[in-house]
């Protein structure tokens, strides 16, 4: 059953109401944003004290992945199982008490294991949002509703940066962490409020009936996927590296390396909305959905390239320039892959499929971060910044492939 009691409409729901909602919806974005941007904050202080080198903390970002990567179906089936609001708010809970009790670790194998469990809780973040999206939005707002998670993105980043550098500041890092954590709780009760103030969207009739078997089973599935792993490497490594990128390169201290976050977040999210906006525009001129996102994927993929050159940045105010480049391109693409699956599915299993997705950037986790640790450790960022620059091109022509024959490039 996809449709249950917590989201079904009431007399007090009014459509008018859908975009406030959807907004509040997306403070849980703040709060799965914060929980993972103050680990990245204050990652240098507690691998000092831990004496973890860059390799170390790649494969802490890769245990993460791997639970990630596992719990995402699941939390999939579970928030499509149970409603929007439960699910949501019980992995929200779940998340936010294991983020607390990284604050309380004393070496790596601690530290694994409550980042671990954060994991479990924080693989509902995406799905849930793509079901946001399918509830409240109509299908050529769904995008840019999307979008709107960039919000919570670019706050979640600059409270971590706050609360991070006051941490810091302390020489109390895991005070961080429970700040975090109970910020989180904060969030359940207010959605539970506003949960009930728009009314669900009727699914299609087109996007009805589709088992999860049937979407496993479906090679457009796949290719989803594999675009999805090929091209989000930019964002994984502007999230979780840029400031050792910026220490390691240019000898900043942690502090002003962690004041430019939110200022690429800013630009990340001006991207989402460009995307969410182009697709919408395009879709109500007549594309087809799926055409219209996949256009907007390839914009996006040619604008991921200028990541080859940031090495070549003389200065600090250069490299974030370029940066700044490659972080909108990958926001303005990822918005409309991670609609897609609501494109080509939709109803019932709108969390399941883009579940499938998430366990993709999991995936990418699990083999990356060691990879960019052991690289980084030996021959710097460098490297990097230029192999994670072409994927998304072949990421293109994966989603290129989800054209059936024949496909109008507007709607009949």
């Amino acid at each position: 059953m996809s449709t249950v009691m917590d989201d079904a409409p009431n007399g007090r729901a009014r459509p008018e109401h859908r975009w406030w909602v959807m907004a509040i919806f997306y403070l849980s974005s703040t709060v799965n944003y914060l929980d993972r941007q103050v680990m990245s904050a204050v990652s240098p202080a507690f691998m000092a004290e831990f004496g973890l080198t860059y390799a170390e903390y790649g494969w802490l970002l890769t245990g993460f992945g791997i639970i990630y990567m596992a719990s995402a179906p699941l939390m999939g089936w579970f928030l499509d199982r149970v409603g929007l609001t439960v699910g949501t708010s019980v992995a929200l809970a779940w998340w936010s008490v294991a983020g607390i009790a990284r604050g309380f670790t004393t070496g790596l194998p601690s530290l694994l294991a409550t980042h671990g469990l954060v994991a479990v809780g924080e693989a509902a973040g995406i799905p849930s949002g793509a079901k946001a999206s399918q509830t409240y939005l109509r299908q050529e707002e769904r995008a840019l509703g999307s979008s709107m998670s960039q919000v919570g993105l670019v706050i979640g980043i600059a409270l971590a940066t706050l609360v991070a550098n006051a941490s810091l500041a302390r020489g109390q890092w895991r005070s961080a962490f429970v700040v975090a954590g109970v910020l989180g709780l904060v969030w359940i009760p207010l959605w539970r409020w506003a949960s009930t103030r728009a009314p669900v969207v009727p699914p299609s009739s087109a996007s009805t009936g589709i088992s999860r078997g049937a979407i496993l089973r479906a090679p457009l599935t796949w290719r989803f996927v594999v675009a999805n792993v090929l091209s989000l490497g930019i964002f994984l490594f502007w999230t979780g590296w840029t400031n050792h990128y910026f220490v390691r390169t240019f000898g900043m201290d942690v502090v002003t390396a962690n004041r430019l976050a939110p200022l690429l977040q800013a630009i990340a999210l001006l991207g989402a909305v460009t995307g969410g906006w182009a697709s919408m525009r395009l879709i109500r001129r007549g594309w087809e959905p799926l055409a219209a996102r996949r256009r907007l994927y390839l914009v996006g993929a040619v604008g991921m390239l200028v990541s080859a050159v940031v090495p070549l940045a003389p200065t600090p105010a250069v490299a974030v320039a370029l940066v700044s480049v490659s972080y909108f391109a990958s926001s303005a693409a990822s918005v409309n892959l991670y609609t897609m699956p609501l494109d080509a599915y939709g109803g019932s299993s709108a969390a399941f499929a883009v579940s499938l997705l998430t366990a993709g950037y999991g995936l990418l986790q699990l083999v990356a971060s060691p990879v960019i640790g052991w690289v980084a450790d030996r021959h710097g960022f460098a490297p990097v910044c230029v192999a994670l620059a072409f994927p998304p091109l072949v990421g293109a022509a994966m989603l290129w492939l989800t054209r059936p024959t024949g496909e109008a490039r507007r709607a009949a």
